[in-house]
């Protein structure tokens, strides 16, 4: 019923394969899992005992195809009507993993469903990943936060998968894969649903790799935007949205302002070990309006 797929760069992900290799086959039935290197320098050998491993493929791939690329190429090679998608930094933290999506599979459903992340105890506490840390308690975490598409860890019907369409003009920049995905499954009508079935994030950024990634997302992010291919993308992005009405009021100048104003004391603030989610929201639509000023050379 499943294939499992992982995309991996340069990162060791044996641990992972074998423990949903485990549960797959406790499941019993037909499966597959099938791991992508993205054109990965570090950790092939690493990763290569998994092709001991019945039904297991390990795929090299020596060009480096980027995130959004890789989630259109793996399902092409899938063989079972319902994909499993999964970040390779991540960690097996429930016995049920596999059973909780197969009994989903079994019962045919059309839904893309989101398992989520597993929170780390408050007692984890890390100076250098603060930033990391916070916004996966506080937001990414939390139940009762609305959440679109993540493409850290989700199971969508292959028929589904086979409905989108690659967009081969799409930013080589870091960010949004999901966003427009998020989209494309709502203008099919595909519902898009959180579930109780986490993974653990293993692949922490430090804060300054975090808060440069956010740079880059909200450049990649005006791009989507700007290229016209998506509309209505500012009702996926809450980040756009809200950027977008303030520009619509007259009022980007003003933001424009107040963030060169603010950006050192909230680059301070972001690096500490205690970040404000407040002031992480702020930082990201400065940035975004960086980004529309920088693109398109607009006032504001």
């Amino acid at each position: 019923m499943l294939s499992v797929l992982i995309p991996n760069y340069n990162y060791n992900c044996l641990a992972l394969v074998r423990d949903l290799h485990k549960q797959l086959q406790e499941c019993g039935g037909a499966f597959e899992i099938l791991v992508f290197e993205d054109g990965s320098t570090r950790c092939v050998e690493d990763n290569s005992p998994m092709e001991q491993l019945q039904n297991v493929r390990h795929i090299v791939c020596k060009e480096n195809r980027g995130r959004y690329r890789m989630r259109y190429l793996m399902p092409t090679l899938a063989r079972f009507p319902y994909l499993v998608c999964i970040d390779s930094d991540a960690r097996v933290v429930r016995p049920d993993f596999i059973r909780k999506y197969l009994s989903y599979a079994e019962s045919g459903t059309r839904e893309v469903l989101v398992g989520g992340l597993a929170s780390r105890p408050e007692t984890v506490q890390d100076a250098g990943h603060s930033l990391r840390l916070t916004y996966e308690r506080q937001r990414e975490c939390r139940q009762d936060v609305k959440k679109g598409l993540s493409c850290f860890n989700y199971m969508i019907p292959a028929a589904v998968m086979r409905e989108l369409r690659e967009d081969r003009d799409f930013p080589a920049g870091y960010g949004h894969e999901d966003t427009v995905m998020g989209l494309e499954l709502r203008q099919l009508g595909v519902r898009v649903s959180q579930i109780d079935n986490p993974l653990l994030h293993l692949g922490l950024d430090t804060n300054e790799v975090m808060l440069a990634k956010s740079v880059t997302a909200g450049e990649n992010l005006w791009r989507i935007y700007r290229s016209g291919r998506y509309p209505g993308i500012e009702d996926e992005s809450r980040l756009l949205g809200t950027y977008l009405r303030i520009r619509n009021f007259g009022m980007g100048w003003l933001l424009s302002i107040a963030y060169r104003l603010m950006r050192k004391r909230l680059v301070r603030n972001l690096l500490s070990p205690k970040p404000s989610m407040r002031e992480f929201d702020f930082f990201r639509l400065g940035e975004l309006g960086v980004a529309a000023r920088k693109e398109d050379g607009c006032a504001g």
